[in-house]
């Protein structure tokens, strides 16, 4: 305080640096010490900023992720569970206890999904949600697969629409791709990607509980391969497919408001 001092006190709170406008940023060519200063504290906010701001993991984490949950599904799934079984051409009488390991395995996935990072990707809100509702209707599609493979452990009849099941990865990750076709190349892989992260496991988990049976003579390494021919294989050939530049417009596009720009 001196006598050239404002008469009124002045509490700051706070540690974040605004960053000003060029028309509100003073003029100081006399004082290139304070400038300094200025650009420095610019510089610790932003890179504070980013430090705090979570990561999108790449493809290749996610696609580590996507193995990673497949065999622990599967190695979990061949346990001597209860398993449900068949009347009328579909699932009756599952044990409480499946659902209950069901669930906790859509959760598993829902949380790897998590690691793609759709609001980073994304440009709007809207799309992100309808991401997050594809990933949903996949964990609920692919829950009802496994539930439908676990019933045969104990039918004399197996199961026949191969076909089918492989479109179950198939479906949501081109879906996510069009979701993002203005986008880049490597954000339109993540977010397919990001679909199998719960599509894959889940239909490794049905395999695996039909494995489980003790009827079966089926090996780990048995699971692992149909799961990778009725799972992998189609995600692959869904990546692939939203991985390729085009240059027609996308069917699914979702742009900044003005205000946002």
């Amino acid at each position: 305080m001196n006598q050239d001092a404002s008469p009124r006190l002045h509490v700051v709170t706070g540690n974040a640096v605004a960053p000003l406008a060029d028309a509100e940023r003073p003029a100081l060519p006399e004082n290139p010490v304070m400038a300094d200063l200025m650009r420095r504290a610019e510089a610790l906010d932003a890179r504070a900023a980013a430090g705090t701001t979570p990561r999108a993991m790449g493809p290749a984490g996610l696609l580590g992720s996507l193995i990673g949950l497949t065999v622990l599904l599967t190695v979990l799934g061949r346990q001597p569970w209860q398993l449900p079984g068949r009347d009328g051409g579909g699932v009756s009488d599952v044990p409480q206890s499946l659902v209950s390991f069901l669930l906790i395995s859509v959760l598993l996935c829902l949380c790897g999904a998590r690691l793609v990072r759709p609001a980073r990707l994304l440009p709007t809100v809207p799309a992100v949600r309808l991401w997050w509702a594809l990933v949903l209707g996949s964990a609920a599609v692919s829950v009802a697969a496994a539930l439908s493979l676990a019933s045969f452990s104990t039918a004399a009849e197996r199961p026949a629409d191969l076909l089918v099941r492989c479109l179950v990865p198939v479906v949501p990750a081109v879906l996510a791709g069009l979701l993002a076709s203005t986008a880049g190349r490597a954000v339109r892989v993540r977010l397919a990607l990001g679909t199998g992260l719960v599509t894959v496991p889940l239909t490794g988990l049905g395999w695996a509980l039909l494995s489980s049976a003790p009827v079966s003579t089926a090996t780990f390494a048995d699971v692992l391969a149909v799961t990778g021919i009725a799972g992998a294989a189609p995600l692959a050939v869904a990546v692939a497919f939203v991985a390729a530049d085009r240059h027609t417009p996308g069917l699914l596009r979702f742009h900044r408001a003005p205000s946002e720009a």
